[in-house]
């Protein structure tokens, strides 16, 4: 057993010799087989095994998701300065609507901001959603927070939160047409 362990994961060297000198020369065949076929698929098995616990610890520690968090963000912040420079004609500092449309025109840039989970379907609106402040102007730090909230699916926290505002909303509405009947009521009388 000793030797059957040393040979599929140690030196598989003195148990071959052994067996060549000691009984016949075919054995080194039967050595050469074990160590291609068994040693290195237990040694695969193994590295496997080691490196999937390796990445299943750092998946769950906080220090590495803040540290991959973070890169991440300085990776947007640096993509959006680029894409402002570019967008940025004139270099006033601002991007106008006619500067993002000429941008946006662009197929190679739509296609970058489909990459980055920005699907561009319509130019004005996006200005719009981007434009916090309603001047007609963006702002890198307009384009940087703008993109991040937009980017991928709507999350299950933005769901919600439209979710309860609309029903506010709904009830306000209810008030309202309570309000209107009532006036309309003491108006006819």
């Amino acid at each position: 057993m000793l030797t059957l362990f040393e040979m599929t994961l140690g030196n598989w060297m003195p148990p071959c010799r052994a067996l060549v000198e000691n009984i016949s020369e075919w054995w080194m065949l039967f050595s050469l087989a074990h160590k291609l076929v068994i040693g290195f698929s237990v040694l695969a098995v193994m590295n496997s095994v080691f490196i999937q616990e390796t990445f299943r610890v750092a998946a769950i520690d906080d220090k590495i998701m803040i540290m991959n968090k973070e890169r991440a963000r300085k990776a947007h912040i640096q993509k959006m300065i680029s894409f402002f420079g570019d967008a940025d004609y004139d270099g006033n500092g601002l991007i106008d609507i006619h500067e993002f449309m000429n941008a946006i025109a662009d197929s190679g840039l739509r296609t970058w901001l489909s990459s980055m989970e920005v699907e561009v379907r319509d130019t004005f609106q996006l200005f719009q959603l981007l434009d916090v402040d309603r001047d007609g102007q963006i702002t890198v730090q307009d384009l940087v927070d703008g993109i991040s909230r937009l980017k991928g699916t709507a999350k299950s926290y933005d769901m919600v939160y439209l979710e309860n505002l609309n029903i506010k909303l709904m009830k306000d509405v209810q008030l309202v047409q309570k309000e209107l009947k009532r006036i309309s009521a003491t108006a006819r009388d």
